[in-house]
């Protein structure tokens, strides 16, 4: 071999801080979506289903050029990966939609988790608080079967006006749910508006109601419930679906009636204002690598021959990314995507819900991929015997925007995350 070869080599060998394996994971597909006779007027669609099938990569780390590499970039925003896709959840524990932009607002990224469906208890129950309690997969898998679609205005409809109801609500949401028709599964559709304005929430009876959702009760709108006068088909119908015997409702927030977050949330004094949630479970953002799944995925492998699916959906994540070696993001307390930085609060615990497969809503009867997490990655003192999957963060401003393809920069790192229990 040449010398000038030789050299090329070895350079490249020095810089390069891994190679990459890409490895497809098939899916099981969504079921088809029937087009609708027309589409919420003055509107066009915002985002789209999520792929039937993601790529997930496993990252072969070469150590010495690593630490070279990170030598270089010490004390400075370093490039480690870049968004690979993002997910809003409108109606939390239902069908996600994947989204190329997404704007960032104080209580995450906007669509997601505006909505809750939620189950009365009342004063003999052992489980539940009484009064509305959120519910989520976790009893329900059969909410990963109700798709949301959102529909946002479209100045260049011929429809589009500032008086226009869609356009004052901020767009709606067109929900599609199953229902048992003589044995056989079809599907029903109904709209509800995104944002309702005051005139909007007297007009349709919406009204404010206590909510709890953990250890936090909130006021929120209660859009309908079974309990009330003339309910709506669709809530009776998304009841008898999920099989439940309380009282169903579809809540949405309120605005001002966030739920503050401490916790392992920066405070007012470092933010310039507290960190803040509508429906999500904890903090406003997650974001998990797709080396990290694609880890999961082989493991999973070994343990489930028959699970043929990546996990990566199953996470609910809302920013996947890719680019660094498996678990990278353990480490992460201050990052930038695109313009925008992040606080990187905490691990993200995981319950038994990543166990529900998201095309169908079913729940794998061996606990997986819980147990297997579970067996290797219960790493975090403050919530000992939990799996730890992904990280949860605070936007640092209360505005941004993030787009697919953005580049992901890490400034800061710590050893000493610790999850603080609710």
């Amino acid at each position: 071999m040449s010398t000038p070869v030789a050299g090329a080599l070895i350079c490249l060998f020095l810089v390069t801080p891994a190679f990459v394996v890409f490895q497809r994971y098939r899916t099981k597909p969504p079921p088809a979506e029937k087009p609708s006779a027309e589409n919420p007027r003055a509107c066009k669609r915002y985002g789209s289903s999520p792929q039937p099938s993601i790529e997930t990569r496993r990252w072969i780390r070469l150590p010495n050029a690593w630490k070279i590499w990170q030598f270089f970039q010490a004390k400075q925003w370093r490039v480690v990966g870049s968004v690979d896709s993002l997910y809003v959840h409108p109606i939390k524990s239902c069908r996600a939609v994947r989204v190329e932009e997404a704007e960032v607002l104080s209580t995450g990224l906007k669509y997601d988790r505006s909505f809750t469906f939620a189950e009365f208890y009342d004063g003999d129950s052992l489980v539940g608080s009484t009064g509305w309690n959120f519910i989520t997969q976790r009893k329900y898998g059969q909410l990963a079967n109700i798709c949301v679609e959102i529909w946002v205005p479209d100045s260049e409809s011929n429809d589009h006006s500032s008086d226009q109801p869609n356009v004052l609500s901020e767009g709606v949401l067109r929900v599609q749910y199953p229902v048992l028709d003589s044995g056989n599964t079809a599907f029903k559709t109904f709209e509800i508006p995104y944002n309702p304005t005051n005139d909007q929430i007297s007009e349709m009876g919406y009204t404010l109601e206590s909510l709890t959702i953990w250890k936090d009760r909130v006021d929120a709108l209660l859009i309908a419930s079974t309990t009330g006068v003339n309910p709506p088909g669709w809530i009776k119908d998304i009841k008898a679906y999920i099989g439940g015997s309380k009282p169903l409702a579809l809540f949405r927030v309120a605005a001002g009636h966030e739920r503050e977050v401490f916790r392992n949330a920066p405070r007012r004094e470092q933010l310039g204002y507290q960190s803040v949630v509508g429906f999500v479970d904890a903090y406003p953002l997650h974001i998990l690598g797709l080396s990290s799944v694609a880890d999961v995925d082989q493991r999973l492998a070994d343990v489930s021959p028959a699970f043929e699916e990546s996990t990566a959906l199953r996470f609910r994540a809302n920013v996947y990314f890719d680019g660094p070696e498996a678990y990278a993001e353990d480490s992460w307390k201050n990052i930038r995507i695109g313009q925008s930085i992040y606080h990187v609060a905490c691990r993200t615990t995981r319950c038994e819900l990543p166990n529900t497969d998201q095309w169908t809503g079913e729940k794998h009867r061996d606990q997986q991929p819980s147990k297997l997490i579970k067996s290797y990655r219960s790493i975090d003192e403050g919530a000992v015997g939990k799996a730890c999957m992904g990280m949860q963060m605070v936007p640092a401003a209360q505005m941004g925007i993030i787009k697919v393809g953005d580049k992901i920069r890490v400034r800061e790192t710590t050893d000493e995350h610790k999850y603080i229990k609710q």
